[in-house]
């Protein structure tokens, strides 16, 4: 055998014992019914399944809701925001207005003082030398008077001013207060916090805009993974051929749909996912299951939401995985109220951004 060949070969069987490697490392025990035990009525005797185009419907009904509340919240915080800045307009209004009314009567009582020192020059000059220091005396007297006008007038437009600050600012609170949406604290927060990422506080056609883009995705995400309905399972299956295993199905689906590259097995997929609750989670975020003698998550599906219309698995949130055992195998639609998925179930993740 020639160098080259010889080369060659090794290469090979270096990269095949490298991808047996990682394929072993990415799929180890990532199959939950491999420890857990079915029982009888662990699953229901599904016989009609939710459509695809039901779901779909399904779900844009909840995106549209979820967003006009949302954006209703937003511009409820945007009207507030413009009251407060009128407030705020108002009340530097009436402080300039207030000083150029304290800069004019300085200047007008300015004025006075020089006028009565002319009068009394005047009465001076007729008088008698004794008549005279009494005149001074009652002319030191008005300049005192005077001063003394003066400073009370300076402060009782100081102090109306105040006032009126005051009052303005009452008035402004009251109003913010009667006008105050009734929306949970913590919520209006994360909206206020997100609206200012980036220390950029979006409009509200951005926020849509935003908003519309998200559901886009969700919405592409779980349409192309119920595209692979009906595939069979295979262990460590990274493609629909010739099959997927729960993993793979959430991968593939991740990177084809949206480019959005989660690697690895159920665990792994989890280890790169924002963790939310089964109450806040939203149809194309991943949902995660653990047996109890598992040493870590073994299954990962796509959370489709609540079950539309009228089939055998009634009210109840459903998601899309790939299942090896049971009565239905492969890619197929489960429902979290199935008693095997509800003992079994771990929490949720998110890969795509919140709406």
């Amino acid at each position: 055998m020639k160098n080259s060949q010889r080369k060659a070969f090794f290469f090979s069987l270096v990269l095949f014992v490298s991808s047996f490697a990682v394929y072993a490392a990415d799929n180890k025990g990532d199959d939950i019914f491999e420890n857990q035990k079915i029982e009888e009525g662990d699953f229901y005797k599904i016989v009609v399944e939710p459509s695809k185009k039901e779901i779909e419907a399904e779900n844009s009904k909840f995106f549209e809701s979820v967003k006009q509340k949302k954006l209703d919240i937003l511009k409820r915080i945007e009207n507030e925001r413009q009251k407060v800045a009128s407030s705020k307009s108002q009340i530097s209004s009436a402080k300039e207005k207030a000083k150029a009314e304290l800069e004019k009567n300085k200047a007008n009582l300015k004025n006075k003082p020089a006028k009565n020192t002319a009068k009394t020059k005047t009465e001076n000059t007729a008088t008698d030398s004794t008549g005279q220091s009494k005149k001074e005396d009652v002319s030191v007297r008005q300049t005192q008077k005077a001063d003394s006008q003066k400073k009370n007038s300076e402060k009782e437009i100081l102090e109306n001013q105040n006032k009126t600050e005051k009052k303005q600012k009452l008035d402004s609170k009251r109003k913010t207060t009667a006008n105050k949406p009734v929306v949970k604290e913590n919520e209006q927060k994360k909206l206020l916090e997100r609206q200012d990422e980036n220390n950029k506080t979006m409009s509200i056609e951005e926020s849509e805009k935003k908003m519309d883009s998200v559901i886009d995705m969700r919405k592409k995400f779980i349409d192309f993974g119920m595209g692979y309905k009906g595939i069979s399972y295979v262990w460590g299956g990274k493609t629909p051929r010739p099959g997927f295993d729960c993993s793979g199905l959430v991968s593939y689906t991740a990177k084809q749909s949206l480019g959005i590259d989660v690697r690895g097995n159920a665990q792994d997929i989890y280890n790169q996912t924002s963790p939310v609750s089964l109450g806040e989670a939203l149809p194309g975020d991943l949902i995660f299951f653990k047996g109890a003698s598992d040493s870590r998550i073994t299954h990962v599906g796509i959370y489709l939401g609540k079950n539309p219309g009228e089939n055998d698995f009634g009210k109840q949130n459903l998601f899309l995985n790939a299942a090896s055992g049971g009565p239905r195998t492969g890619v197929i639609i489960s429902g979290l109220n199935e008693n095997y998925w509800k003992k079994t179930f771990y929490g949720c993740g998110r890969i795509i951004p919140e709406i």
